[in-house]
């Protein structure tokens, strides 16, 4: 392979790294439920694809690896093998090497990359996600006006051999409307993070009217609120410590707009307000990701402290919602997901990883915010596709950090 090296301008990736980047976006954007299943786990093309591209970059001696990541991704290994060893709960080694086997990959960096790269990253990820909102907004009058399978997601239109294993709700119906999900991705609140996330980064960045009005329709077209909800995480928290006030002055704005649009009982608003009743509502989806996870965590931390701080074991989140009889629904948000399965200890070590590796990149701390948000609340810690996404955005870290010492990578 030839080196992914920059043009003379030294603002361009040269054909080998633009394709790399093409290649990563295409196969989270677009391929991702395609994969050689292994048993009931599904080696999708997003994680080959993040594989392949992570080491063809270590071999060029194109990309450089960080101590600081590096150390806390070995320390979270052995408290995280600690904690499986001991469990008394059912574990699954598998779902811990697939959690290290996508944050492995952070400690590593593009090696002197200017500005220039950064932005060929940003433009790519919104020109594949606009296309993507483009096929929603088509995708939404089809189906409701067909009501073809065929038409709702590509996973029908496979064959099984190369069906992503999982349990999914590939066709979900808001207010008598089947949602779109841009066809090529699993679910409608899938299509709503990724054109939010472009969303944003446009609008902090070329700000094309054009692009933002197509990324908006297709946002709304999800007719799911996890867009939405990471939007406004990203703008509203806190840039830094000194921003605290405006925060809490923002977000009582906020929280005023909004019982003023739940007042005027707006026609076609309806859609919208009517989830909050789900947070009392027990077998909805948002009492299933933000309340019925926190049972699950009582659940642990009366077990005594040794499953406070190392956790139940990996792969016992959901193993063990059948352990406690619950009657309702219970999803597996990251952060109780990760505190159940790695205790407070590991929770707090795999969050170090992603957050260093966030907020030392070139991204604008609006979007950092938004993917941590993301991350936090919604079921993604093991999911390749988001993963990826996080690590080829922040492949540029910011100047003041390049300039301090790195470990080089070993050439091929």
């Amino acid at each position: 392979m030839t080196r992914p090296q920059l043009t003379s301008s030294d603002t361009e990736l040269s054909k080998s790294g633009r394709r790399a980047i093409w290649a990563s976006i295409i196969s989270v954007l677009f391929l991702s439920q395609i994969a050689y299943n292994i048993s009931a786990f599904p080696a999708s093309t997003d994680l080959i694809c993040y594989a392949l591209v992570t080491a063809y970059l270590l071999m060029s001696g194109f990309a450089s690896i960080g101590f600081l990541s590096l150390a806390l991704f070995f320390v979270a290994l052995i408290f995280a093998c600690f904690g499986t060893l001991t469990a008394t709960s059912s574990t699954s080694w598998t779902s811990l090497m697939l959690l290290f086997v996508l944050y492995a990959p952070f400690a590593i960096r593009l090696k002197g990359a200017p500005e220039g790269v950064h932005e060929y990253i940003l433009s790519a990820y919104v020109s594949a996600a606009t296309a993507i909102a483009g096929i929603a907004i088509v995708q939404i009058v089809l189906v409701n006006a067909t009501k073809s399978s065929l038409l709702t997601n590509i996973y029908f239109n496979l064959p099984e051999a190369i069906r992503g294993a999982g349990h999914y709700t590939f066709v979900r119906e808001g207010g008598g409307i089947i949602k779109p999900n841009g066809f090529f991705l699993r679910e409608s609140a899938d299509l709503s993070l990724v054109v939010a996330l472009a969303l944003i980064i446009e609008f902090r960045s070329r700000a094309r009217l054009r692009t933002m009005g197509i990324l908006t329709a297709g946002l709304l077209c999800s007719l799911s609120g996890s867009g939405l909800l990471a939007i406004t995480a990203g703008l509203l928290l806190p840039r830094s410590l000194a921003r605290v006030p405006l925060f809490v002055v923002s977000l009582v704005g906020l929280v005023l707009a909004l019982y003023l649009l739940y007042s005027l009982n707006i026609p076609g608003l309806d859609l919208w307000f009517d989830r909050l009743s789900e947070f009392q509502t027990p077998n909805t989806s948002a009492y299933a990701r933000f309340v019925a996870p926190m049972e699950m965590i009582g659940h642990s931390f009366d077990n005594g402290p040794l499953t406070t701080w190392f956790g139940n074991g990996a792969g016992s989140y959901l193993r063990d919602v059948q352990l406690y009889r619950m009657n309702y629904e219970v999803n597996d948000p990251t952060w109780a997901k990760l505190i159940y399965e790695y205790g407070l200890l590991g929770f707090g070590l795999i969050a170090a990883i992603l957050l260093q590796r966030l907020y030392s990149s070139r991204l604008r701390v609006e979007i950092c915010n938004f993917l941590v948000f993301s991350w936090i609340s919604i079921g993604v810690v093991l999911k390749p596709s988001f993963a990826l996404i996080v690590w080829l955005l922040t492949l540029v870290e910011t100047p003041a950090r390049r300039s301090r010492q790195r470990l080089p990578s070993q050439s091929g």
